[in-house]
């Protein structure tokens, strides 16, 4: 009687190098998708608030908005300490003054560091330069101060984020921001000022100030 020989198991075939090239590459094609994805949602926005509290721009929005480079510390420093860290001027974002500025129109100017923590609010800040060369006379910059506050004024007084000052640390004549988004032009348009408060005002509120 014949004995039977115990079964082999079957072997195991290695993938060939060919084969591990192959998946190694496509692992890392992977890794580099998903990277590039997370940086686009970074520096573009969501397209609704989330955990950022960000909005990004709508499409068709008709002016020349530059969307700036969000500065992800958002920390308090002392009211009067000031901070030349900014990426943009004025700024749109970055470590701020502990105490936001009073909404509406100011005519001493509002400290930049203060202006960046109403905008961390949820607000739109116009700012204007009366000494923007070629300064303005004095009958000149009371006209573009008069202009500014006719848009601003009863839109503060409607409970609306918005803030103005003066400012004479650019160099345009007006500057519109809201946090990561800056507009900047020297000829007053009530209507580019008008939209960007309408489109720009909440637009970024990660502590829930505009309800």
């Amino acid at each position: 009687m014949s004995r039977r020989k115990p079964k082999r198991s079957p072997r195991r075939t290695q993938p060939s190098a060919n084969t591990r090239s192959i998946l190694m590459i496509g692992g890392i094609a992977a890794v580099a998708i998903v990277g590039v994805l997370a940086a686009l949602i970074l520096v573009t926005g969501s397209s609704s608030t989330g955990a950022t509290g960000f909005t990004a721009v709508p499409n068709g929005y008709p002016y020349p908005v530059q969307a700036i480079e969000r500065i992800n510390d958002r920390s308090h420093f002392p009211l009067g300490q000031t901070y030349n860290g900014y990426n943009s001027n004025p700024p749109t974002s970055g470590p701020h003054a502990a105490q936001p500025a009073n909404w509406g129109v100011h005519d001493e100017p509002v400290a930049k560091e203060q202006a960046v923590h109403n905008m961390e609010h949820g607000g739109s800040v116009v700012w204007y330069n009366c000494n923007a060369a070629p300064a303005l006379s004095s009958d000149d910059c009371t006209q573009l101060r008069n202009d500014l506050s006719s848009i601003v004024l009863p839109l503060a007084a409607a409970g609306k984020h918005i803030l103005m000052t003066p400012y004479d640390g650019m160099d345009s004549r007006i500057a519109l921001t809201s946090w990561g988004f800056l507009d900047k032009f020297d000829q007053f348009d009530a209507t580019r000022v008008s939209k960007f408060i309408d489109t720009f005002t909440c637009n970024f509120d990660p502590e829930h100030f505009c309800g």
